[in-house]
């Protein structure tokens, strides 16, 4: 049975490590110049600050997603809580049906209860996900644009 629930950073992190590191396996480009290191310690200062928001998607207890989030007040519209998609993932084998809908939805009752105002996520183009986002009612904004600007000897990749 999929079962959706926040969490606490700290007790979510020991399950989902492993996803994270599959999770940007599939959808980081670059590995090479840019490895996965998680600011462990960062994230887990915001959970204690009451910033950071964990939900997480179970089958029968067993972790097969989550969502994470940044709740505050944005640098620019200080006075409306912002709910700020940090990361979202769900395992191959869960994204069939409704599971990443009804994440998405848990995530938007949860956050009301927490004063947000606006939800900001993304999608990546390479496997984008907008046409689910635009079904539950997100609109496009803005594009983001990257460029690896590190050491000109490592080959380029976006």
């Amino acid at each position: 049975m999929i079962t959706f629930q926040v969490e606490k950073w700290r007790d979510a992190l020991p399950e989902m490590e492993p996803i994270l590191v599959q999770h940007w396996h599939e959808i980081a480009l670059g590995h090479a110049q840019v490895p996965l290191d998680i600011a462990r310690d960062r994230y887990q200062a915001m959970c204690d600050a009451g910033v950071l928001h964990v939900v997480t998607v179970r089958d029968d207890g067993v972790m097969v997603g989550y969502h994470v989030a940044i709740v505050s007040g944005h640098l620019h519209y200080l006075s409306t809580v912002h709910g700020i998609t940090d990361v979202y993932f769900i395992l191959p084998a869960y994204r069939k049906g409704f599971t990443g809908i009804r994440l998405f939805k848990y995530v938007e009752v949860a956050m009301r209860k927490l004063g947000v105002k606006k939800l900001i996520t993304g999608t990546k183009r390479h496997l984008d996900q907008g046409k689910v986002l635009q079904f539950l009612g997100y609109s496009p904004t803005e594009t983001i644009y990257t460029k690896y600007i590190g050491s000109l000897d490592e080959k380029t990749s976006q």
